[in-house]
């Protein structure tokens, strides 16, 4: 354990809190940790404190800005249901999960309208040019 590099401790840690290994930092006295260092490379004992800060995933900041909550609408105000998706994921998923909750008649009638335009199922929100909180009507 003295002669283990930090980074298998890096590991366990981002193995149990579901990060990848580059989002910890470890810190001693808000000193950064290398982790290629053993404990005992770094002189550390019992008593002292390292701190383990997870940073937020670069590849998910660009995620949540890739994605956009849409709103099916139908005849009713009270039919409305939001669903999030990426950008330029097809519309079909939210399409068919909202017409899973109509009857067998509805569905089969079931036409998708946005800004005036019928709405394909694999078309996706970037190729609409579709902005967060959009509507797109359900007609039954």
């Amino acid at each position: 354990l003295q002669t283990a590099p930090l980074s298998k401790a890096v590991e366990q840690l981002a193995n149990k809190l579901n990060v990848r290994p580059s989002q910890i930092l470890l810190l001693k006295k808000d000193i950064d940790l290398p982790i290629h260092s053993s404990v005992s490379e770094l002189g550390l004992g019992i008593a002292d404190i390292i701190d383990c800060v997870v940073t937020e995933n670069k590849q998910e900041e660009s995620d949540k800005s890739n994605v956009i909550t849409v709103r099916l609408q139908g005849k009713e105000k009270a039919s409305v249901q939001e669903y999030s998706l990426q950008k330029n994921a097809p519309l079909g998923s939210i399409l068919s999960q909202y017409v899973s909750g109509l009857s067998a008649s509805a569905r089969r009638k079931a036409k998708f309208l946005f800004d005036g335009s019928r709405v394909s199922y694999n078309q996706t929100p970037a190729d609409l040019d579709m902005e967060y909180g959009d509507v797109i009507e359900v007609w039954t």
